[in-house]
């Protein structure tokens, strides 16, 4: 597990493949909520410049809005310092094209916007 979120919500992080070339990560995001008898569970595998996990994490950093999005714009993860809300989105196209969404949003505290940031920065990052 390269980051670990357990707090609002479990995401789990793991690099599958990284590009030199463009600076670049393929990164499969799981993401489980569990609240009042609804659970959901989704994955994603996706591409992300590397540039942008910088900025995420700048702009957390700076309380400021911080969004992670990938290449494609299927995945989502959002943090309002603001309002103190994440929301995370996942998309996911079938081969027969069918569409399949979900998303979810998080009333989260200053602790844990610093968990959230924390993980993020303890990543071992190779550029």
């Amino acid at each position: 597990m390269d980051i670990l979120i357990n707090k609002p919500i479990k995401i789990s992080i793991d690099t599958i493949e990284i590009d030199e070339h463009l600076p670049s990560l393929k990164l499969c995001i799981s993401i489980d909520f569990e609240r009042n008898g609804f659970e959901l569970k989704t994955v994603s595998v996706a591409w992300f410049k590397c540039k942008v996990l910088d900025s995420f994490i700048k702009n957390l950093e700076l309380s400021k809005l911080a969004v992670l999005k990938d290449m494609d714009g299927n995945f989502k993860l959002k943090i309002d310092t603001k309002k103190k809300k994440l929301y995370w989105s996942s998309l996911k196209e079938g081969i027969n094209g069918n569409t399949f969404k979900s998303e979810g949003n998080e009333q989260i505290d200053l602790d844990d916007i610093d968990n959230i940031l924390n993980a993020f920065k303890a990543y071992p990052k190779w550029w």
